[in-house]
Formats: C-alpha cells, sequence, structure tokens
C-alpha cells in the first residue's frame, strides 16, 4: 500500500492537467508586486512554488502567480510532452498555442521565472510514455518520430518561454527503478535534447531531476539499496544542475531523524550547482505510522532546509505547494494534502516564518555557484 501511496506523492505534478484547462483563459494581468525591504546576508538561491491549487478552480490556480510573486521569484509548471503536436505533418495545436501564451502572460505580468518540467513518463507507475496518441499507443522512445517530438515539444518550451530552468524528465531515477529500459532510452534522446537545446537558447539551464528519497535507498516501504550516485554518470557533460525533488517527511518519522549530512553529502559526489525542483514536508501525521509529524516539525525541517542551502550555496528552491489542498480528501492521495505552509484557507503555519525570513535576505544570482 505505502508504494502506491508514495508514488502518488511523488507524482503530484499530474494534477496540473488541472492548469492546462484553466489556463486556456486568458489571466487577467496583475498590478507589479513590490517586495518587502531586503533583511539581512544576500542568499544565492531563486526561491518559488509550483502551480499546484488549493481548490480546483480558475481563481485558486491564478492564485499560485500571485502567492510565488509575492513570496518569492519562481513558479514551477509542469506538463507532459505534447506529442501529437510535433509529430511529422503535425501543426501546433490552438489548445497549446493559447496554453502557452496565458502560462507567458501570467508569469511575465508577475516578474516571475519559470522553471519548466517536461516529463514523457506515466506519472503513477514512472513506466512508459504518457499521452501518447493513439497512432503511437505502447511505442517507446526507441521511435525516431517520438523522440523527434520530445526534441522538437522541448524546442518549443526553450524559444517560446525562455525558462530559467528546463528539467526534461522528472525524477528519473524511478524510471531507473521500474522500468530500466525506458531509462536507457530516455539517457540516449536526452544528450540529443541538451545539445539542441543549449544551442537554440543558451541561457536555458537543462537538467533533469531526480527523487531524492528514492535515490538514496531510504523509502522504508520499498527495497533499500544503495545510493545510485553512478546514475551522474549517464549525463556527465549535459546537466548543468543537479535538480532533485525530496520529501524527507514520508521516508523518516520526524525531521530529527533525517542524518546531519543528508544533503550536504551531495558534494561528495558532484560539484555541479544544485536545485531543489521540489520539496515539501508535512505538518500532519500520516496513516498508520507513515509519519509522525506536526506544524512543529515541518517548521523545523524548512529551518534546517535554509541551513543547508546557504551551506551548499544551491540555487533554486521550490516549495512543492503554498497552500494545503482542500480536494485531496481519500486515500493514498490525502497523505499530501499537508504539505503547504498554510492551511488550504489561507491560514500560515508555523514554518511561514521561516520562509518569509529568507525570502526577505537579498537574492543575489552572482553569490550563486551557477556558471550559466
Amino acid at each position: 500500500m505505502f508504494q502506491l501511496t508514495y508514488r502518488a506523492l511523488l507524482t503530484l505534478m499530474v494534477l496540473t492537467v488541472f492548469a492546462c484547462r484553466v489556463e486556456t483563459i486568458q489571466p487577467v494581468p496583475i498590478a507589479p508586486i513590490t517586495k518587502e525591504v531586503a533583511e539581512g546576508a544576500t542568499r544565492s538561491y531563486m526561491m518559488g512554488f509550483s502551480s499546484l491549487p488549493a481548490a480546483l478552480t480558475e481563481s485558486a490556480y491564478l492564485e499560485t502567480y500571485d502567492i510565488a510573486s509575492a513570496h518569492g521569484e519562481a513558479l514551477l509548471i509542469q506538463r507532459s510532452p505534447a506529442w501529437a503536436d510535433f509529430l511529422p505533418g503535425a501543426k501546433i495545436s490552438e489548445q497549446l498555442r493559447s496554453q502557452t501564451l496565458a502560462q507567458k502572460n501570467a508569469t511575465s505580468t508577475r516578474g516571475l521565472e519559470l522553471i519548466y518540467v517536461l516529463d514523457p513518463f506515466t506519472p503513477e507507475t514512472r513506466m512508459g510514455l504518457h499521452g501518447l496518441p493513439d497512432s503511437h499507443h505502447g511505442q517507446t522512445l526507441s521511435n525516431i518520430e517520438l523522440r523527434d517530438a520530445l526534441v522538437a515539444d522541448a524546442l518549443f518550451v526553450a524559444r517560446n518561454f525562455r525558462p530559467a530552468y528546463l528539467v526534461i524528465g522528472n525524477e528519473i531515477n524511478v524510471v531507473f527503478e521500474r522500468d530500466p529500459k525506458s531509462y536507457s532510452e530516455f539517457v540516449s534522446v536526452y544528450s540529443e535534447l541538451y545539445d539542441a537545446v543549449k544551442s537554440a537558447v543558451p541561457s536555458v539551464r537543462v537538467l533533469t531531476s531526480f527523487q531524492y528519497e528514492e535515490f538514496l535507498g531510504v523509502v522504508p516501504w520499498l527495497p533499500s539499496h544503495t545510493a545510485r550516485w553512478n546514475l551522474l554518470k549517464d549525463f556527465e557533460g549535459r546537466l548543468d544542475q543537479f535538480g532533485i525533488t525530496s520529501y524527507p517527511s514520508f521516508a523518516f518519522t520526524n525531521a530529527r531523524k533525517i542524518e546531519p549530512s543528508y544533503y550536504e553529502q551531495i558534494r561528495d559526489h558532484t560539484d555541479l550547482p544544485i536545485a531543489f525542483v521540489s520539496v515539501g514536508y508535512a505538518s500532519g501525521a500520516g496513516r498508520e505510522g507513515i509519519n509522525s509529524t506536526t506544524p512543529a516539525e515541518q517548521r523545523r525541517y524548512l529551518q534546517r532546509l535554509l541551513e543547508d542551502a546557504d551551506n551548499l550555496n544551491i540555487s533554486l528552491l521550490i516549495w512543492l505547494i503554498a497552500r494545503d489542498l482542500s480536494y485531496l480528501t481519500t486515500a493514498p492521495e490525502n497523505l499530501a494534502s499537508e504539505l503547504g505552509l498554510h492551511q488550504a484557507d489561507g491560514t500560515p503555519k508555523e514554518a511561514w516564518d521561516a520562509w518569509l525570513k529568507a525570502y526577505k535576505r537579498p537574492y543575489n544570482l552572482i553569490t550563486s555557484t551557477d556558471t550559466q
């Protein structure tokens, strides 16, 4: 059961299918948001949230943009490739055009940097490609048309959005564990994709992401294994950042159980700039003893994470959910409903003050190890 639960957590981004629907309506530009007076030492990392809304309404979805703009510099958006739009002889659909225009408008009017995740794999299982048209049902990235379509879609995103980060393949090590053949095919096409994007838009940071708890082999209900640092060799020379997602409240009973070197050990294995593509820590205890966390434990984790962010001189910190998700009411998805830094009604939790304290510090890209 827990394996299914963990997959549900890792694939929360599938909910952005909802986002694709509401973004066909052009968002109304908002007045520029003035940042609070900077306080404290500079930080090297952008801060922000994903576009997952607290409720399944258009206003709640657009509110995620407002929250990210008022209390960060970046917003994360994820979708599956629009395969059918980039197959031989196809034209870009009006739906993709309008969605792209709406997203660009919503981020640019708010002064947000965009973190764009283009994930080709089935969210629930990480096995096989997601959203393929009927003409290519059951095919893999060994199919040249699908390989070319993925590259073309990545170029479309890079050229139209000019995102700060373009993440191709989310939590790719989970694919390695579940479907080694698909992982191998992805590694092959990723090299081509990286070169194409960097040639077209050199300023875009291109990377794939790794799910950190499974990467280390510490998920309690999955077979344990040694850390998969060797996977970095598969992308050698074609990662602008070491990108991870991390949700340790689903691997440790409380924040104090997380070993001091949990993130610091990254520096023993790579000199790449570190991007926390998505992180979260629950504020409520999970079912059947999966954890015993509380709002105070969530605060302790975030404070610890921010200390590590400074020590590691990271470049990006995206907290998955700004507000709790009111619509995740049934198992197994409801385990992830309390990852927000606010309750669904907007009431801040203890950890929010820690986020604000870090956000108020002046963001200075020059202090980052990022060489882009």
